[in-house]
């Protein structure tokens, strides 16, 4: 799930939103795969459909719309306890 200003946005698998997703992805060249990731991801379709327009690789088009997965701040104990600062 993703909030956007004010907006829920909620990919349920199956749905017909993820499967034009799926079949916009598979149209533009993506294998199985790589269409299901893009499909089921928060990455904007329209977005890299531009990306493709003006030259990118499918790749790079995915690379560069891809959502960042935020990697929970791991806190090292006994480095702070050692530096307090």
């Amino acid at each position: 799930m993703n909030a956007i200003n004010d907006t829920v946005i909620i990919r349920v698998p199956g749905s017909p939103e993820i499967l034009w997703r799926t079949q916009r992805m598979v149209s533009l060249g993506a294998d199985a795969e790589l269409a299901a990731s893009i499909a089921n991801s928060d990455a904007d379709v329209h977005d890299i459909e531009r990306l493709l327009e003006a030259g990118c690789s499918l790749e790079l088009a995915w690379t560069i719309t891809r959502p960042i997965e935020e990697q929970p701040h791991v806190v090292d104990a006994a480095a702070a306890a050692a530096d307090p600062a």
